[in-house]
């Protein structure tokens, strides 16, 4: 086979030809064949020398500049750029495969608590990571792992969830060592003998306290986060595994999508630990604009408005920004190579995403919003469909 005219590439294109790995649905897919290879990097390396003309479609999928966060952002170009974006997405798919398992390591939402609207019942089955249950309407990473790699994927279901799902309700990041020390003995129990991926995502009962000033201080938060990691990175059985640690999300919105219910507001609230959010949950923000934008404290923003935008601001600027940078310490440093932070704070919860009962924890609806979020933003899932020429 003779390689296109790319100075520096040919050797590196044929050793990647040697290692192609799917990914499905993933944007890159140049060629539309339903996997991202070399042949999607030929394509576009041809594509720019002119010797072959890429149709409208497939220069849309081969706009993957720049990456943002770990995720391939469409710029509407496409050059150059993408062609080094196409090349690192190679590397990570090589690098990150589909695993051979899942763990869950969490508080009430990796519980599921109250998704079918009984306060403090768990529903395991229906938790975005983890979830098992194939006829609701959350496609959780477990059922997509399932439906992508059946045969070597060693799936969740109930039989299994005591094993998978470490979630505890009310759990802080200090409890983060112990579901740690949780998923290293469960990984004995696995055919591979290992854990394949782990899902990351405590801190909610951290930020949420009686007041702002009672939230974990933002140094132990850090330290009890890289204990946790550390349990993780301390294990032949857990450090080469895929580490998806989610950011925060935006917990105003809770709020928000609520706050118009009288139930909630006067019975229900008063009884959920997250005051600093939740006490005087009357709207005294200056204005509708200023409601819908907890980024910016506007003159006439009365007491509790201004409270839940330094709440918000707080997981913003702190709390999150801990979290990506522990992370990437750990992956560049090569103590957990396969770690990757996930932010979803941009995520807008609505009134369908929040269940009625206890009227804080996603719904169903809500944890198939985690799902497709969470999902769409590592480098399996970023959607081709998203593509329009």
């Amino acid at each position: 086979m003779r390689w296109p005219v790319f100075p520096g590439l040919q050797p590196l294109a044929f050793w990647l030809a040697l290692l192609a790995t799917a990914a499905h649905g993933h944007d890159g897919d140049i060629n539309l064949d339903g996997a991202l290879d070399v042949a999607d990097l030929l394509w576009g390396l041809q594509g720019l020398q002119g010797s072959r003309t890429l149709l409208p479609e497939e220069q849309c999928h081969a706009d993957v500049a720049p990456l943002v966060a770990g995720v391939p952002e469409p710029d509407e170009l496409f050059n150059s750029g993408d062609l080094a974006v196409l090349l690192r997405m190679l590397f990570e798919n090589l690098r990150f495969g589909t695993p051979g398992n899942q763990f869950n390591i969490g508080d009430s939402i990796g519980e599921g608590e109250a998704a079918y609207g009984v306060i403090g019942e768990p529903y395991h089955e229906v938790v975005w990571s983890t979830g098992y249950d194939g006829g609701d309407d959350v496609n959780s990473l477990n059922e997509r792992f399932e439906k992508s790699a059946a045969d070597d994927y060693y799936e969740n279901n109930s039989d299994r969830d005591g094993i998978f799902n470490l979630a505890d309700s009310g759990a802080v990041m200090a409890d983060f060592v112990s579901q740690a020390q949780g998923v290293v003995a469960a990984a004995t129990l696995m055919p591979s003998g290992e854990a394949g991926m782990v899902t990351v995502f405590l801190g909610s009962n951290d930020v949420c306290a009686p007041s702002n000033l009672e939230m974990t201080d933002p140094g132990v938060f850090e330290a009890q986060f890289r204990a946790g990691l550390d349990e993780l990175a301390g294990s032949d059985l857990t450090r080469t595994a895929q580490i998806h640690v989610s950011g925060l999300p935006a917990i105003y919105w809770l709020w928000n999508a609520k706050r118009d219910n009288l139930l909630c507001r006067w019975i229900i609230w008063p009884f959920v630990p997250c005051e600093n959010l939740l006490d005087g949950s009357r709207d005294d923000c200056a204005s509708d604009i200023s409601r819908e934008d907890p980024d910016m404290i506007y003159p006439g923003d009365g007491s509790n408005c201004v409270r839940r935008k330094q709440f918000h601001a707080a997981i913003r600027d702190i709390y999150n920004p801990a979290l990506r940078r522990v992370v990437e310490e750990y992956r560049e440093s090569g103590k957990l190579p396969n770690i990757r932070y996930t932010d979803i704070f941009d995520v807008r919860f609505y009134s369908e995403h929040v269940n009625d009962d206890d009227c804080f924890h996603p719904s169903e609806a809500g944890h198939a919003r985690l799902a497709e979020n969470e999902w769409t933003r590592t480098h399996w899932g970023h959607p081709a469909a998203a593509c329009t020429p």
